[in-house]
């Protein structure tokens, strides 16, 4: 391997850093440049031993510290920065049929991006793991010589994640009770962590998005299926109950169209691809796809565009009862397919109806909506950012 790896030592040694040092890099890297004092008041922490941290990072190459340019009164005062080249993390996002892979900084900017088709898939359906594996691990040496080292491997998959490592279920690859996160750690010599697509995004919106301004908050993203992923008081939550099953077939419409499942007029049978496109298609002289709907709205057609704002009606709805179990201002609405329903104003016109007050009420909150189309490399983004954070210690 033409890789390093990383090790359990101080924050000057590329390890893993303690939870003071992890705690103000955060702060860094979510809030940007500050002062000593300034993090201490955040963190609760006194000078000396905002100092000894401070010194910690700034001698491990995590942070430099230059003096304010105003010159104040008193004390001197520096200001903290988090150096970006400190981390280089590797993100690959697997798809049914392809692996995208990034390489990002600590701030999780993207420096190089590649892909590569899975391996073809065994008789029984299944992607074979050894052979996912050693493409992992190919992507990771083609992405290597873009940066200065490689410190870790974050990989996002769709489906059931546990313990970072195993893929208790992923039905896009044919996987259940896979350890994936194993096998790629002893061929790259690298800390891994494998995780949910889904909270992937989680996690990189808890320190580059909607986490800025707030601590609890959830994600929803439409495409070749229906994820969700949650943030609740400042930490990404990695094992939901159901991995979304119950908010994807919540009912909307007794008389609507079924998923395949077989539920009628639930969220699922309006905005999963498939669904949507079987349903669209039912009758037709050709199959219609989601791209073909959203052309023909655009040129006036009003079946098209009936069935656009059925489905953004639907994500209306879904976004209220998530935002309300999860008692949040913000919903962060994600994936390749969102445009389709957030251009449609049907999807604002429910939000505002489910907010409306009653007669003998005021409304109590607004709900802020993040909408962030994705790409394939995005969400190989996303398992980068999830790879900083578990190389860091988070």
């Amino acid at each position: 391997m033409a890789v390093t790896g990383a090790s359990e030592r101080s924050a000057g040694e590329r390890g893993l850093l303690t939870a003071g040092e992890l705690a103000v890099t955060r702060q860094l890297l979510i809030h940007g440049p500050a002062t000593r004092g300034d993090l201490g008041d955040r963190l609760n922490l006194s000078y000396a031993s905002m100092s000894r941290l401070a010194r910690a990072l700034i001698g491990g190459g995590i942070a430099t510290e230059d003096p304010e340019s105003v010159a104040a009164i008193g004390r001197p005062r520096h200001v903290l920065t988090a150096v970006p080249s400190a981390r280089h993390v590797v993100g690959v996002k697997l798809t049914g049929d392809t692996a995208y892979g990034v390489v990002c900084d600590l701030f999780g900017e993207v420096k190089a991006t590649t892909r590569a088709a899975l391996p073809r898939r065994e008789g029984d359906g299944v992607v074979p793991v050894a052979a996912t594996v050693k493409l992992i691990a190919q992507l990771v040496n083609r992405l290597a010589p873009k940066v200065p080292s490689v410190d870790g491997v974050g990989v996002s998959v769709g489906g059931v994640i546990a313990g970072r490592s195993v893929v208790r279920e992923g039905t896009f690859l044919g996987w259940s009770e896979v350890d994936l996160g194993g096998p790629l750690q002893d061929r790259t010599g690298l800390p891994i962590i494998v995780t949910n697509d889904v909270t992937a995004l989680a996690r990189e919106q808890l320190w580059f998005g909607a986490g800025r301004t707030h601590s609890t908050f959830g994600i929803i993203t439409v495409g070749a299926g229906l994820g969700v992923g949650v943030v609740r008081e400042g930490i990404a939550v990695e094992e939901l109950i159901d991995n979304g099953h119950l908010l994807a077939h919540a009912p909307v419409d007794s008389s609507g169209p079924s998923c395949g499942l077989g539920h009628r007029g639930c969220v699922a049978a309006y905005l999963n691809r498939e669904d949507l496109e079987r349903n669209a298609s039912a009758g037709a002289k050709h199959p219609v796809t989601l791209t073909d709907l959203v052309r023909a709205r655009s040129g006036g057609d009003a079946l098209a565009a009936r069935r656009l704002d059925d489905a953004a009606r639907a994500l209306g709805h879904v976004v209220a009862s998530f935002a309300g179990a999860l008692q949040t201002t913000c919903i962060v609405l994600a994936g390749e397919d969102i445009a389709a329903f957030t251009d449609s104003p049907a999807l604002q016109e429910v939000i505002d109806d489910r907010l409306r007050p009653g007669p003998l009420e005021t409304q109590r909150c607004t709900l802020e909506l993040l909408a962030t189309p994705l790409t394939f490399s995005d969400w190989a983004r996303g398992a980068a950012v999830a790879g900083i954070q578990h190389v860091l210690g988070a």
